[in-house]
């Protein structure tokens, strides 16, 4: 909306406020004021709230609220445009117009029924209260009376002669003036206190880049606050920049890939993007803060200027209203020659590393100052760096002992040397892992050289090494022996990983075998480096010596859950020896056969 419209429809407010209306008969002015998508305005026992701006910037533009009665648990919905009013029970909503601006507002007016706060003689010093409102009679003249307004902070005065009178929210109505007193009439709206309640409503807080360079990478910090009484949903920070093309157009802002710096006929490139351009926040509780990160490398072609950054936060409350909020900050920007060595590329390979194994580190380092980079030395070290110490004490008096390195270099080389870089440098380092637990692992690389004139550089970055480790199942056969004429086997489960498996179970079969158990057997779980076995029995009448294949398959879950299965043909071999074992010999055979022929002679004897 234009100045000159603003300033005419606020003019016409005022007036409005001062002329009698025929709806002053049946509503008075409860509220009237601006309230932004996603506020709510209470009074009595209703709340108000600006859901969202329909058809925006259309001639169908509508604004679309929510009136709820909280005695009654009732709520409506219902669109007004400019100059339309709803009526809810005993109130009228009136929509006056609304505000073209980043976030559109609605000026609206709330009225409600009278009510008669006095009615009768009154004198001097008499005061009639109402909610917040106190109304005084301070003097009465002869023709004319003296009356004060307060409420809260705010006071006026005006005089009165015989006659209906609108001032602030009251209706005077003055009906005969004699020496010391007054005959009057107070009506005041029903609704007359009220509270507007911003409901989500987020703060843009330390706000911080430290010194950036041209054509260096510079990290900015900011925090968000919930400075709302209710919870903050699906929040969105971006990172905008601000384009003039000329000194005649109408600035626009837009949302780019790269922030860009305004120029009267061009835009050149400000900043880059080197991480994500948005970032994401699922909720923000009241009184609650979220801080975050973006990773920008300022371009080669700035020089030396304050740029402009917009950082725009879009959100939305409990009640689903979407808000927004944007702020300026400059960014000063120095130009300066010396060399900046960052490291670039961090491969550790294989990227995921085994307990106990080697592994390599593939480095790229970039110089992006403006200057040759010299004598340039990187230490990958596996403790973090310390300040200096004068003791070797702790603070209780007791020697510090150094913990046993969990990472440490092969060939002991763990440092890159350069004479010099321009652009980038390459190399690999080696290292080796102890036998340690899953888990990341810190590296703590730190970067010194010097520039053309000797002058020392240093810089720090922290790197993680993965370490996973996984079960690894195999089976063997194990022990081969005769019992109760049977021949009985094991099958060994072996985990030769180095973390567990879980929910174990072996399933044995055989072409040539009659195996018992048949199916599957459940053994658990079997630990890293562990085992656990599992006993079968061949059922075969008869089993000549030499070797049986049996087939082996195991089924396992590893440490994400995942189904895995492995098979392995296993090899029984039957010995001449046990073969004969089981043969029982053919005086067995006789002693038992006589002593059946004696049990039963003596059965008969007995019986004679």
């Amino acid at each position: 909306m234009k100045k000159s419209e603003s300033v005419f429809f606020l003019s016409l407010l005022l007036v409005l406020s001062w002329v009698p209306s025929s709806l002053a008969d049946e509503y008075m002015t409860s509220f009237q004021g601006y309230l932004g998508v996603g506020d709510n305005l209470t009074f009595g026992n209703y709340t108000l709230t600006v859901v969202d701006v329909l058809n925006a910037n259309t001639p169908s533009e509508r604004i679309l609220f929510k009136i709820r009665d909280n005695s009654a648990f009732e709520e409506k919905e219902f669109a007004l445009k400019e100059g339309e009013s709803y009526d809810y029970k005993d109130v009228r909503v009136e929509l006056i117009y609304t505000t073209i601006e980043t976030v559109p507002r609605a000026v609206i007016r709330i009225y409600s029924k009278p009510v008669t706060v006095y009615y009768g003689k009154a004198y001097e010093r008499n005061v009639f209260r109402y909610g917040p409102i106190s109304f005084t009679i301070v003097e009465i003249g002869n023709e004319s009376i003296l009356a004060r307004y307060l409420k809260g902070d705010e006071i006026d005065y005006r005089r009165f002669e015989v006659g209906n009178y609108f001032w602030h929210e009251l209706q005077i109505g003055v009906e005969n003036i004699s020496k010391g007193s007054v005959t009057i009439k107070i009506n005041a709206p029903k609704y007359v206190r009220f509270a507007i309640v911003r409901g989500a409503e987020i703060s843009i807080e330390n706000i911080n880049f430290g010194e950036v360079e041209i054509g260096s990478p510079f990290t900015l910090n900011l925090t968000l606050k919930n400075i709302g009484d209710k919870e903050a949903r699906f929040i969105s920070v971006y990172l905008y920049s601000k384009e003039i093309i000329n000194v005649e157009t109408k600035e626009e802002k837009t949302l780019l890939p790269t922030v860009s710096l305004p120029q009267f006929s061009s835009s050149l490139p400000f900043a880059a993007y080197k991480g994500s351009p948005i970032k994401y926040i699922e909720t923000l509780v009241p009184g609650k803060t979220a801080k975050l990160s973006f990773s920008l490398i300022s371009s080669k072609n700035l020089k030396e200027d304050v740029y402009p950054l917009y950082i725009r936060v879009d959100y939305k409350d409990e009640e689903g209203a979407e808000k927004s909020k944007e702020i300026q900050v400059g960014v000063p920007v120095v130009d300066k020659i010396r060399p900046k060595i960052i490291i670039e590329e961090f491969d550790v390979i294989p990227s995921t590393v085994s307990p106990d194994s080697n592994f390599t580190i593939r480095i790229k380092l970039k110089n992006v100052g403006n200057s040759m980079a010299k004598h340039v030395k990187l230490d990958l070290l596996i403790e973090k760096p310390k300040e200096e110490q004068t003791s070797g004490f702790t603070p209780y008096g007791q020697p510090a002992v150094p913990e046993t390195p969990k990472i440490y270099p092969i060939g002991k080389q763990s440092s890159l040397y350069f004479n010099e870089i321009n652009r980038t440098a390459e190399g690999e380092l080696y290292f080796r892992i102890e036998d340690v637990p899953r888990g990341i692992y810190p590296l703590y690389a730190v970067l010194n050289y010097e520039d053309e004139n000797g002058i020392k550089y240093t810089e720090k970055a922290t790197f993680g090494i993965e370490v996973a480790a996984y079960p690894i199942l195999t089976t063997y056969i194990g022990n081969v022996w005769v019992s109760g004429g049977k021949y009985n086997f094991e099958v060994y489960v072996v985990n030769d990983g180095k973390d567990a498996a879980r929910s174990v179970v072996l399933e044995v079969t055989s072409k040539d075998l009659e195996l018992f158990p048949v199916g599957q057997r459940y053994v658990g779980s079997i630990g890293g480096r562990d085992y656990d076995s599992v006993t079968y029995q061949i059922l075969n009448h008869t089993l000549a010596k030499g070797e049986y294949k049996v087939h082996a398959k195991i089924y396992y879950k590893d440490e994400s859950g995942e189904e895995k299965v492995v098979e392995k043909d296993l090899t029984i071999r039957i010995p001449e020896k046990l073969v004969q074992e089981r043969k029982m010999p053919l005086w067995e055979y006789a002693i038992g056969g006589a002593l059946i022929l004696v049990l039963i002679l003596l059965w008969r004897r007995k019986s004679d």
